[in-house]
């Protein structure tokens, strides 16, 4: 019965197929153009047709001027007939004239060859200057006329 086991053990562990990593270490940094903080929100994504693939953890951070990121990822494959992983970076980002307003940016980073084994190290100078669709807020913006009507109401009134 032993030998039987150690059989059955050998010859289950020759069928299974063992897929190895490809390995991404994406750094770089972000630049706004406007003179003030802002803060940021770097992931990466592997684009798929159905639905995008978030393959590496959030890398944050507040910047003025520039900030940098470090992101590290990894992928086994990209679907039926498909040799390349497609790379892009979300960035959600306060660099643009409001002070409270978020915008989200796509930036794509390139095709990357699937080979199993292979780490991509590279590095980006993105400039995130109102770049992007802004993103809901949960704030209310105020025209500046209003808000001008509103500070001229005194409380007796």
């Amino acid at each position: 019965m032993g030998k039987f086991f150690v059989f059955f053990l050998f010859w289950t562990s020759c069928l299974i197929q063992v897929e190895t990593l490809t390995k991404f270490r994406i750094g770089g940094t972000v630049t706004c153009d406007y003179n003030k903080n802002y803060d940021y929100h770097v992931t990466l994504y592997e684009d798929d047709i159905l639905k995008d693939n978030q393959i590496g953890l959030v890398s944050t951070g507040i910047g003025r001027g520039s900030g940098g990121f470090h992101i590290e990822g990894e992928d086994t494959h990209d679907g039926p007939r498909n040799n390349y992983f497609d790379l892009y970076v979300e960035i959600i980002h306060s660099c643009n004239p409001y002070d409270n307003l978020k915008q989200k940016y796509n930036y794509f980073l390139g095709y990357f060859l699937i080979k199993h084994g292979e780490e991509y190290v590279r590095s980006y100078n993105i400039n995130i200057t109102n770049a992007g669709k802004y993103t809901a807020s949960t704030r209310k913006l105020i025209n500046t006329a209003d808000f001008a009507k509103f500070n001229d109401k005194s409380p007796d009134a």
